[in-house]
C-alpha cells in the first residue's frame, strides 16, 4: 500500500511539473510572438493612409528612399500636396524608422526636396 501511495504522489508531482512546464512554454511563445510584431502605426498614419492612392504612395516612397529614376508624377504631386505636410512628414518618419540609420539623412533630404518640388507643381 505504501508503494502505491508513493507512486501516486510521484505521478501527481510529475503531472504538476508538466503543467508548469507547458505554462512556461506558452508564456515564452507569447513573448516571442509579441517581439516579432511590427510597431503599431501612429494615429496620424492611420488617418492619413487611406487618403493617398496606393500608386502615389508607392511613387513617393520610392522617391523618398532615393531609388534610381523614381520621381512622383505631376498627378501624384498634386495628390501629395492635398494629402498635406503633416501626413507626408508622418509617412517619412515611418520610413526612417524602418530603414537603416545610415539612410536617415538622405531620406530626410529627399523628402524635403520632393515636398518642395510637389508644392511647385
Amino acid at each position: 500500500m505504501e508503494s502505491l501511495a508513493k507512486t501516486a504522489v510521484l505521478l501527481l508531482f510529475s503531472l504538476m511539473m508538466l503543467v508548469v512546464l507547458l505554462e512556461l512554454e506558452a508564456r515564452i511563445v507569447e513573448v516571442d510572438e509579441s517581439a516579432k510584431a511590427p510597431p503599431p502605426y501612429s494615429p496620424i498614419i492611420a488617418s492619413c493612409a487611406p487618403k493617398l492612392p496606393k500608386n502615389c504612395g508607392d511613387e513617393v516612397k520610392e522617391s523618398v528612399l532615393g531609388l534610381e529614376g523614381s520621381v512622383p508624377t505631376a498627378d501624384c504631386c498634386r495628390q501629395l500636396v492635398r494629402w498635406g505636410k503633416t501626413c507626408h512628414d508622418a509617412f517619412v518618419q515611418l520610413l526612417v524608422s524602418r530603414e537603416p540609420a545610415s539612410q536617415k539623412s538622405s531620406i530626410l533630404t529627399n523628402s524635403k526636396t520632393i515636398w518642395e518640388g510637389c508644392v511647385d507643381v
